[in-house]
């Protein structure tokens, strides 16, 4: 009991207490509080939706310490959908400049990526602007390992496994394994 009420404690903090500004803005919408095991930082002036019982960071997890979950919808337009039953390890960061889903029941491994925009321009005139913008469509039931970087105009669809370290770009058919730089079929589930 007493470990119990600690343990949700820390979990309301490491939510409500970085993210109280960005609650009371009403640009949050979430079934119920996730369970946060890792600071999880809610940045940016767009909108978040997070469905139900979802849970972000993981104790046991590798490098959980001074580490931060980020999910930034960068600009008032700009949107992250959450689906329920989503879980995470450490060290996430998601990055919208336009429109970021992720479906249902997906588990996503520490160090990953999701941005639906380049940083910065090509044009070396125009480095400091930010580059193209697009969206990432991640379906139901997919499996992210860890250290992977999911870019711009990315669609992958239900039950698909995205092996450690791909750097995923385009669109991928459901029931496959992904892996690679550039991330491509190995096989299918």
């Amino acid at each position: 009991p007493k470990k119990v009420l600690v343990s949700r404690i820390r979990r309301l903090f490491y939510f409500i207490i970085p993210n109280f500004k960005f609650i009371i803005s009403g640009r949050l919408s979430f079934k119920n509080i996730p369970g946060c095991q890792q600071k999880t930082l809610l940045t940016g002036s767009g909108v978040i939706d997070i469905g139900k019982n979802c849970s972000f960071g993981y104790k046991l997890g590798g490098f959980h310490r001074g580490g931060a979950i980020e999910i930034q919808p960068r600009y008032k337009s700009s949107e992250i959908l959450i689906g329920s039953n989503v879980s995470t390890n450490n060290n996430i960061f998601i990055c919208a400049a336009n429109y970021i889903e992720i479906g249902d029941n997906t588990l996503i491994g520490q160090y990953v990526t999701v941005m639906d925009h380049e940083a910065h321009g090509i044009d070396p005139e125009k480095r400091r602007l930010i580059g193209q913008i697009g969206t990432v469509k991640i379906k139901k039931n997919v499996w992210i390992g860890n250290n992977v970087t999911i870019l711009k105009n990315s669609e992958i669809e239900e039950n698909t496994i995205i092996a450690a370290g791909a750097v995923v770009s385009g669109k991928f058919p459901k029931n496959v394994i992904i892996g690679g730089i550039p991330a491509k079929v190995i096989k299918g589930i």
